[in-house]
């Protein structure tokens, strides 16, 4: 048995006194550092989520300028929506003078709220071209022109270029060799030997699936004066008789498709797997500034233009990946792009809004810039 030495009673007793009171002036202050810590984490996690949902509107106007990109140029996207629980305000529109999409999305939670502004640029492949031509290209008493853009109206072709008596407002590009002498007129550049470009390749199914939105018919279809699709036609499709037809969506053929004394107006795609002949016609869009498409998906078929009566042009992109493009006494506002292209006494317009189009073959949506505000 141990016994307390002379002058050491009470000491405890002390010694507990004294760590009751220092022990409130040690606490209080870690209890606030603890209470900061969690009220910091809690920002942290706050301002995160909002980034989230912030950077999920981003994502939600390029799907909508991805798949709806006439309307969002013809009038910009304004959307409240709710993501994970957090109010996000989207808007996105199209500015002109930068041919681009400026996209604005604002997350707010909690009193806190994260901003990102990105402005997006459409790649329209081949279709930022007034011509793409995967071979050799012949181009005869024909202009191209770009009024929005002067000296954009660029040419490109896989393989030589042979240019008499026109005017180009644009690069002339070529893999191969140009051939060209004046009074032809090039404004731009003059490159030969430049990289392939490649052509990207078309799924029919989508095209097929819009046209059976409106049914489908078995064998050829004559028109009459009518509004037109969307429908599928198993067969060919025939205007003529100087019929008028109003376009009202996507017209998908699985023979040929001709045309000679009509009119057509309206808007919708009109795609086939042969032929496409027009001949003394017009050809003409509600809207101009979104173009509808002109299409053969079969290997070695043609589109051919020829006489177009209207006065303003053809108004369409010409694409015939697989085949021939002839383009004869025809003014178009638009682009082309085949295999093969010839074109004699034509003019092609190259609209400023195509570069905007980013559901067009080949074409893609890349963000320039990516700013948190």
């Amino acid at each position: 048995m141990k016994l307390t030495k002379k002058g050491e009673a009470g000491q405890v007793l002390i010694l507990a006194l004294i760590l009751l009171a220092i022990g409130p002036l040690l606490v209080v202050p870690m209890l606030r550092l603890s209470y900061t810590g969690q009220r910091y984490n809690q920002i942290v996690e706050i301002s995160t989520l909002n980034a989230y949902a912030a950077d999920s509107g981003i994502e939600y106007c390029r799907y909508a300028i991805y798949n709806y990109p006439a309307e969002i140029q013809q009038s910009p996207l304004d959307e409240n929506l709710v993501i994970n629980g957090i109010d996000v305000h989207v808007t996105a529109e199209w500015e002109y003078a930068v041919a681009a999409y400026r996209i604005n999305s604002t997350a707010g939670k909690a009193q806190r709220s994260v901003s990102i502004e990105c402005l997006i640029v459409v790649d329209v492949g081949l279709f930022g071209n007034v011509i793409a031509s995967d071979g050799d290209l012949e181009i005869t008493n024909s202009d191209f022109v770009n009024p929005d853009f002067p000296g954009e109206s660029d040419i490109y072709t896989n393989g030589d270029i042979d240019i008499t008596n026109s005017y180009i407002d644009g690069d002339v590009k070529a893999s191969g060799t140009i051939t060209w002498a004046p009074p032809s007129v090039i404004t731009g550049d003059i490159i030969e030997g430049t990289v392939v470009l490649e052509f990207p390749t078309i799924d029919p199914q989508i095209h097929e699936d819009k046209a059976k939105l409106g049914g489908t018919h078995v064998g050829n279809y004559n028109t009459s004066d009518e509004t037109l699709g969307p429908l599928y036609i198993n067969g060919n499709l025939n205007f003529g008789g100087g019929d008028d037809v109003v376009l009202a969506g996507t017209v998908y053929v699985t023979g040929d498709v001709n045309m000679g004394n009509a009119n057509v107006t309206g808007f919708g795609d009109i795609v086939a797997e042969g032929d496409l002949t027009f001949t003394n016609y017009t050809y003409t869009v509600e809207n101009p500034d979104y173009l509808p498409l002109l299409m053969t998906v079969g290997v070695d078929k043609s589109i051919t233009l020829g006489n177009d009566r209207s006065g303003i042009g053809t108004m369409a992109i010409l694409y015939a990946p697989n085949g021939e493009i002839d383009l004869n006494n025809v003014d178009v506002s638009g682009s082309v792009a085949a295999l093969l292209i010839k074109l004699n006494n034509a003019t092609i317009e190259y609209p400023a809004e195509l570069r905007g189009r980013a559901d067009l073959p080949g074409a893609g949506l890349d963000t320039v810039t990516y700013t948190f505000k």
